[in-house]
């Protein structure tokens, strides 16, 4: 598509759906609901279909977990079980801190003093650490003030929407990120303000990783509240078009999903290492172009212009070409065939059999990728954007090569390096200096968010068995937009 790019959405990102990316297979074909052998056969795996379907269920809930009564003072508690839920989160920080803090810091822990403040549209400000005169300017937030060494959040509205959409252990985390700069006000952490912001994430996820183990804790994480974890994350992004430097920047949402990943992976040692450097923020300007137009191609056009699925193809195909004799010891690409675009009922073949269990997937015997554009892909655009759109698509590229080279021994690890070469592929597409990229697609600001959200959103709760969770599905592709496609090779299933 020459020099266009690719804008994020300007929708708010989704609640998590339910949609899957799922590797079935047939001896002789595919067959509606029929599973067979996974990739740990090891054979070329002629006649099988990788792909996925949408069921249009929500693994959203709203229900609150039964937590005990904590020990914790809350000025203008309103009483709501997701204080109760705060409550609990602040008491296990302490304990967590307590522990960690000297390790880290070499120094005892102070607990906080400030005390902790629930506020809403009634609240009398002039009793609010670090508020002015007029508490509205307070609402829909949660932060730390400094001066007063105190933690206040929105009650009324900004909890209990993310507690809402995304789980009650979110508000935790939100509490657990304003915990993180406790943390810096005790070690003098100094730095821009986006990697203060990411760091705070990171301590989060540090945090929450724990609870996985200890025995003692009131909260029992699942990876399902991981998943809706970084979905809320995800929706706390700064707006896309803004830069690193700025001086309110907290970063991407693909900047913050990392920085708690980095966190839940590598323990708060990881998170205290954070500087102006490290991370990198992937957060960068719009072009004139984009500034002026929007700059978000369409999903399909009737018009002699530019689309995403017109475009997406060939920079795949162009990229493989490239990318798969560097890491395949000079194996040349195939590229694929033509896409098929169909509506449900009108469902194509692979291999000879009819494929009617998915909307998206790639056949490998026949070379091709098929999508459902009558309601799925649609939907997929605009809740997720133009390369949300794009990132499935090349994850069904990366399930081809993860067949043709058959890297994979089980069915996890061939949807996560699937995810990882999106990744790679993804990588690849991020604009030089110039804006530009090495192939016809460029990124613009906010389309790895966009990645990342379709690959936690667009799947359905049996696919947490089959192919692990959405936590792991953004590490693998965090992986190949960090490292590239090379690094693929060495994920491996649980």
């Amino acid at each position: 598509m020459g020099d266009r790019q690719m804008k994020p959405s300007s929708k708010s990102l989704p609640r998590l759906l339910g949609v899957v990316a799922v590797l079935l297979a047939g001896s002789c074909g595919v067959q509606a609901g029929e599973t067979g052998p996974s990739a740990s056969s090891g054979s070329n795996h002629s006649g099988q279909v990788i792909g996925g379907g949408v069921r249009a269920t929500t693994t959203t809930s709203t229900t609150l977990p039964e937590l005990p009564e904590a020990n914790v003072e809350i000025v203008g508690d309103d009483g709501s079980e997701l204080n109760r839920v705060i409550a609990n989160a602040v008491v296990d920080l302490e304990t967590f801190w307590e522990e960690q803090y000297p390790q880290i810091y070499d120094e005892p822990y102070k607990p906080l003093s400030g005390g902790l403040f629930a506020i809403d549209s009634s609240t009398d400000p002039s009793g609010i650490p670090c508020a002015g005169n007029d508490i509205s300017e307070l609402l829909n937030n949660a932060f730390y003030c400094p001066p007063s060494d105190a933690v206040v959040w929105d009650q009324e509205q900004f909890m209990v929407e993310l507690a809402d959409q995304y789980g009650a252990f979110t508000a935790a985390v939100v509490i657990a990120h304003e915990w993180g700069h406790v943390i810096q006000a005790r070690s003098e952490f100094e730095a821009p303000s986006v990697t203060f912001e990411l760091q705070a994430d990171c301590f989060a996820g540090a945090w929450s990783s724990q609870l996985m183990e200890r025995e003692d804790s009131a909260f029992e994480l699942t990876s399902t509240d991981l998943d809706r974890a970084l979905a809320g994350i995800l929706s706390l992004r700064d707006a896309p078009g803004g830069t690193a430097d700025d001086p309110m920047a907290h970063g991407s949402g693909f900047d913050r999903v990392g920085a708690f990943q980095d966190g839940f992976e590598h323990g708060p040692s990881r998170c205290a290492m954070f500087d102006a450097e490290d991370p990198m923020a992937f957060q960068w300007p719009f072009s004139v172009e984009e500034f002026e137009t929007g700059g978000d191609l369409p999903l399909s056009t009737s018009q002699d212009s530019d689309d995403i699925l017109d475009l997406t193809f060939p920079a795949l195909d162009s990229f493989w070409s490239e990318a798969l004799p560097q890491i395949a010891d000079g194996q040349q690409w195939n590229p694929m065939g033509e896409p098929v675009a169909f509506e449900d009922g009108d469902n194509p073949s692979c291999n000879g059999e009819e494929v009617s269990e998915f909307v998206l997937f790639v056949c490998i015997p026949d070379r091709f990728v098929a999508f459902e554009v009558g309601s799925v892909f649609p939907a997929l655009y605009e809740q997720n954007g133009d390369f949300g759109v794009a990132t499935l698509i090349a994850t069904q590229y990366g399930l081809d090569v993860t067949d043709q080279l058959q890297s994979a021994d089980n069915e996890v690890a061939a949807t996560l390096q699937g995810d990882c070469f999106a990744g790679a592929w993804a990588q690849a597409l991020l604009p030089d200096e110039t804006g530009a990229s090495a192939f016809d697609l460029v990124l613009s600001p906010g389309d790895l968010d966009e990645g990342v959200s379709a690959l936690l959103s667009f799947r359905s709760a049996s696919d947490r068995d089959r192919q692990g969770p959405g936590f792991d599905r953004v590490k693998a592709f965090r992986t190949g937009v960090m490292e590239g496609a090379i690094s693929c090779l060495e994920i491996e299933g649980n």
